[in-house]
């Protein structure tokens, strides 16, 4: 009897889960093509969530294009926007958040041989040194592209925008400090490449009102969170959508992340739960 009723309620976990993505956010807009965000590939084990290993990299990027996946590139994407009556659910756009230097050496690699276009936001103030912004949970730190790999890259195709000059939680700063600290990460890009830098990615993937209203005013096309306060059905040019690859997920989840199905509400709020964690990294690192 009791087995029973333990069984009967780790059953309406997932349910409830479901019903609350369903009241609360919703399915994404078929004609907006989806996001994908990486941060870091690794092949040694790392105590958190943001990294995947690069055999499973590969598989994914594989496993999406034998499904009838394309990929497009960052201008492909910002002209979707503005085109909502074409189906582009089978549109994925890559991004990778930080731009560490195993973008350059495994990801690229597997990405231009494959055709699939790559786009990367550089933490700027960073670019050549160690992520000491980040919470290192005693692994060695990992080092950001520095500006002669930014222009070897872009000079063949990769495309680059900011994740901002300083990696700091927007939603804690002033607003002139985070208008300021967005101008200069940008500034720093189009310095670097020569190209307009045109999108900005939140660190944390926070924001609030204050930030979009910065992002706007620091000339950015558009903005990327990672999984927005409102509903996914609204479109935001400046609190965009994305789905976050993390290590937990097999290369069939991440299929599930981006089509509709059963898993699809429970995996979503999955998701939400690991990037509201995400927090603790600035307020630990503040003390």
């Amino acid at each position: 009897m009791h087995a029973g009723y333990l069984a009967l309620g780790l059953a309406a976990v997932p349910l409830a889960l479901h019903a609350v993505w369903r009241a609360r956010y919703g399915y994404p807009p078929e004609h907006v093509p989806r996001v994908l965000c990486f941060h870091k590939l690794s092949r040694r084990f790392l105590f958190e969530g943001t990294w995947t290993t690069p055999k499973r990299f590969v598989a994914i990027i594989d496993r999406l294009r034998q499904s009838g996946y394309s990929f497009i590139d960052e201008s492909q994407y910002l002209a979707a926007l503005d085109a909502p009556a074409v189906d582009r659910s089978k549109q994925i756009f890559l991004t990778f958040d930080d731009g560490y230097t195993e973008v350059r050496d495994i990801a690229w690699p597997v990405l231009a041989e494959r055709g699939v276009p790559l786009h990367v936001f550089l933490v700027t103030d960073y670019a050549g040194r160690e992520n000491a912004w980040d919470l290192s949970l005693g692994r060695p730190p990992f080092r950001h592209l520095d500006w002669p790999a930014v222009r070897e890259m872009s000079a063949r195709g990769v495309t680059f925008g900011s994740h901002t000059a300083s990696h700091a939680d927007v939603t804690r700063e002033p607003r002139e400090r985070v208008l300021e600290d967005f101008r200069r990460s940008r500034r720093s890009i189009e310095d670097a490449t020569g190209k307009p830098a045109r999108t900005l990615s939140y660190p944390f993937g926070r924001y609030h009102d204050a930030a979009r209203e910065a992002a706007r005013a620091a000339g950015f096309e558009a903005a990327f969170s990672l999984y927005p306060s409102h509903r996914n059905a609204t479109t935001d040019r400046f609190a965009l959508r994305r789905d976050a690859v993390y290590i937990i997920d097999p290369v069939s989840m991440v299929e599930t992340k981006l089509c509709k199905n059963p898993l699809y509400g429970i995996e979503e709020m999955k998701c939400r739960a690991i990037n509201a964690v995400a927090v603790l990294t600035p307020l630990l690192k503040s003390r």
